[in-house]
């Protein structure tokens, strides 16, 4: 309530600069990821005076302080004495770390704050100064003077650690996007200092982890979460999750002036990309309207992922799903959703369909407005035939996930063997490896996007971050984190998608494959932030997609 009660005594002070300066990408909720000399001149563009600064200054600390209370929730429940520990340089990084603690205590008013400022008093931004004064009287500050002090350091976090509920932030705002490698020999021993204490519950960054930059790959401050204010850097995407989980704090920077050149070929996707779900359906429509997805899977072996590929779709808002599987499993899981229905495939001795399986789907392909194939197919030269025919048969929009994705089948689609141009493929980065035969792959949008386009599909590259590609652009998605790092997470994903496909009345992979991405990772935050990220499993996501959207 004190952080919604500050937010709207926020609006009302008035700012010249608007919170609500939202261009066609934030709209649609993809937001242009930027090279760092195009953020400086952006910022530079936006913010014209102090008081523009300052503003948003206000915004940054308010809204990664939303943010950082409810990651901190995936651990555990926030203690009302809860302990802060900011680390503060002298830019504006600095400032926005300061005014994030503060609107952490006008939350929770018996919060404790203690703040390291790592430089002299006299050398602070006007602004960062400007924070520090605001708060200082409600928190307890030590001074380094640019030095690196461990016995200070250790008296500081020991009696902070020690408490009953221990130290559970330590917020980074060292240093900012105006950093310029090497580290000092002080801050590098700083960092090193704090990445090796034990006993701090989370790490976050603001903006970005001090010490990374483009040309650095020296000491980092290792942060859990990283807030990246106004607008994503690009270089924290070039590896998988590198740097933290990555979040975004939209303060209406991107696209605020014309001038600049954001022509970028990389976009983060957030939850306002979810925008065109949150409408009525129409009264006079039926079950049709809204799709026919078929999905083709499982093996006597592997019944439990296509279970739950078919559990996902069903709750994707598709209208109707037919499941084709092998008939020794198909009474064994019908009537666990009974929703869906039911047709039976003949299977081989090893308990996979049998090769004529793929013609007796496309039979009935005219009832279809997608076709997911692979969750626990299993492998066997049968199942490879089939989905070859499949493929080559198709005349509506596909998903190939786990076992349908085969090297053979990458090969049929990029020789243009395939009636439908509608394809999706859903690989974790093994699978990748295997159908396209590399021995490894380094996370270079450009790379990835000239690959793509000569393949001739949407790709959605599952991992700490995913990709979707369609071959013009790359859209990272970075919701869901570890408590999808478990068995299953990927069926949900393709049962997801292939609602959102089947439901697609323009035939859009990609924003198909992006509104099924953000529903399944946002649905998992919401999971581990009730549940936590251990004791849950994987079919409990399901119950938290509905919570998305409303």
């Amino acid at each position: 309530m004190q952080l919604r009660i500050c937010y709207h005594q926020l609006l009302e002070a008035g700012s010249k600069w608007s919170i609500n300066i939202l261009n066609k990408f934030n709209n649609n909720g993809l937001i242009p990821i930027l090279e760092t000399e195009t953020i400086k001149a952006l910022e530079k563009e936006v913010f014209k005076s102090s008081e523009e600064t300052w503003s948003a200054m206000q915004r940054v600390g308010l809204k990664t302080a939303q943010e950082i209370l409810n990651d901190f929730s995936e651990l555990k429940p926030s203690p009302e004495n809860f302990s802060v520990l900011v680390l503060c340089g002298k830019g504006k990084n600095g400032g926005d770390s300061l005014l994030t603690a503060d609107y952490v205590m006008r939350a929770m008013p018996r919060a404790f704050v203690s703040v390291i400022l790592y430089t002299k008093r006299s050398k602070l931004d006007p602004l960062t100064e400007r924070a520090l004064a605001s708060i200082e009287s409600r928190a307890t500050v030590h001074y380094l003077d640019g030095t690196f002090q461990e016995a200070l350091l250790q008296g500081i976090l020991g009696p902070l650690i020690a408490a009953p509920e221990g130290l559970n932030i330590c917020l980074d705002g060292l240093l900012g996007l105006g950093f310029i490698p090497p580290l000092k020999k002080p801050m590098e021993q700083l960092i090193n200092f704090i990445n090796a204490h034990e006993g701090i519950d989370m790490r976050a960054s603001i903006d970005l982890p001090s010490g990374a930059s483009e040309i650095n790959q020296g000491v980092y401050f290792n942060a859990d979460f990283c807030y990246q204010a106004g607008v994503p850097k690009s270089f924290l995407f070039s590896q998988n999750a590198r740097y933290g989980r990555l979040r975004f704090i939209d303060i209406g920077i991107v696209g605020a002036q014309e001038s600049i050149d954001l022509n970028s070929n990389e976009y983060l996707a957030e939850k306002a990309y979810l925008r065109t779900l949150l409408k009525f359906r129409p009264a006079h429509v039926e079950k049709r309207k809204f799709g026919h997805l078929f999905i083709v899977g499982g093996s006597n072996f592997m019944p439990g992922a296509l279970l739950m590929a078919v559990k996902a779709a069903v709750k994707s808002g598709v209208g109707l799903v037919t499941v084709f599987a092998p008939r020794s499993i198909v009474g064994g899981l019908s009537p666990q959703v009974p929703e869906a229905m039911w047709l039976s495939l003949p299977e081989n001795n090893s308990g996979t369909i049998a090769a004529e399986a793929g013609e007796i789907v496309l039979s009935h392909q005219r009832h279809a407005t997608a076709i997911i194939a692979g969750p626990g197919l299993g492998k066997s030269r049968d199942v490879e035939f089939a989905i070859q025919h499949l493929v080559q048969g198709s005349k509506v929009p596909m998903l190939l996930d786990a076992d349908a994705l085969m090297p053979r089948v990458l090969e049929l689609i990029q020789k243009g063997r395939c009636q439908t141009k509608d394809i999706i493929l859903t690989p974790h980065l093994g699978e990748f490896l295997r159908m396209t035969k590399l021995e490894s792959f380094k996370f270079n949008s450009r790379n990835l996007i000239n690959m793509i386009k000569s393949i001739g599909v949407t790709l959605v590259l599952k991992g700490p971050i995913t990709r979707i590609c369609d071959g013009q652009r790359v859209v990272m998605n970075t919701r869901g984190g570890p408590v999808l790092s478990r068995g299953g997470s990927g069926d949900l994903l393709a049962g997801i998608i292939g609602g959102q496909l089947a439901q697609s009345p323009n035939h859009n992979p990609l924003s198909a494959a992006t509104t099924g991405v953000l529903l399944h990772g946002l649905a998992a935050e919401k999971l581990a932030q009730e549940r936590g990220q251990i004791m849950v499993q994987t079919t409990e996501v399901l119950e938290y997609l509905p919570k998305v959207l409303r």
